[in-house]
């Protein structure tokens, strides 16, 4: 019997490792990258309208050399104040190419699926739970239509040559 080397870890049940973590993060990533083309060139805040769907707002925190940190949330109006829901701060780590939600997020009326009561923050638990519901959000952000434009005006920022070892290997 010969074993398929290629299925995700994130298709076979029941795996919830770190392993399959990673890959889930990876996977967040190349969302985060269909959803904003180019986070180097994109404005530190910024709406993306599609007729018939909820507005999705991004608003970039911090651009450092390998990570850009953002909130990503919709904002609904039920009273006075819009309610912000989800409210998900995320890092995207630009030379690993992952992305994941950080532990500074606010989770008010966050459903876990796995436990009646929400796992310790930070923990593996916690971190697939949010990461897992990241990565539904985003494929339903972009099966709506989101997308962040790129503004040519901005300075993209300045990263390190990513992979330096990888030109080593090819000489």
């Amino acid at each position: 019997m010969i074993l398929d080397a290629r299925i995700s870890a994130l298709e076979t049940s029941g795996t919830r490792g770190f392993a399959a973590l990673m890959e889930m993060y990876e996977n967040n990533y190349i969302y985060m990258r269909r959803l904003v083309p180019d986070l180097d060139r994109s404005r530190n805040i910024g709406t993306s309208r599609v007729d018939g769907a909820v507005d999705l707002h991004m608003e970039v925190l911090d651009r450092q050399a390998y990570t850009t940190s953002l909130r990503l949330t919709h904002y609904f109006t039920r009273s006075d104040e819009p309610e912000v829901i989800p409210n998900l701060m995320l890092r995207v780590y630009h030379d690993a190419r992952v992305a994941e939600v950080l532990p500074e997020s606010w989770l008010r009326g966050f459903r876990y699926w796995s436990f009646c009561k929400p796992p310790p923050v930070g923990t593996l638990a916690w971190r697939w739970e949010v990461n897992r519901f990241l990565n539904r959000w985003l494929r339903y952000c972009l099966g709506e239509g989101h997308a962040f434009a790129v503004d040519w005006t901005v300075r993209p920022a300045l990263r390190p040559e990513a992979r330096r070892w990888a030109a080593r290997l090819t000489r």
